[in-house]
């Protein structure tokens, strides 16, 4: 039996926190990357409005979105300093 995975909308994001950039996760689940990368491709200005309003003043930019497992997520935002 194949494993079963969640895949999750995820932003790169600069901010103006300590350390400045991680990854940020929705908590929309999708089963497969394509289904995600789809919604990403339709909604990306809505989900840019959305994390700016999130961070408000703190955000310097959002650089790329994906999509990623949480595991995944975790150890990008573990390499870098989270």
């Amino acid at each position: 039996m194949a494993d079963v995975f969640a895949y999750f909308i995820t932003a790169f994001v600069i901010t103006t926190n300590v350390p400045p950039a991680g990854w940020l996760q929705y908590t929309q689940a999708f089963t497969d990357r394509a289904a995600c990368r789809y919604i990403i491709k339709q909604g990306k200005d809505n989900l840019m409005l959305q994390i700016k309003n999130q961070f408000k003043e703190k955000l310097v930019s959002v650089e790329t979105f994906d999509c990623m497992t949480r595991e995944e997520a975790t150890q990008r935002n573990t390499k870098l300093g989270h």
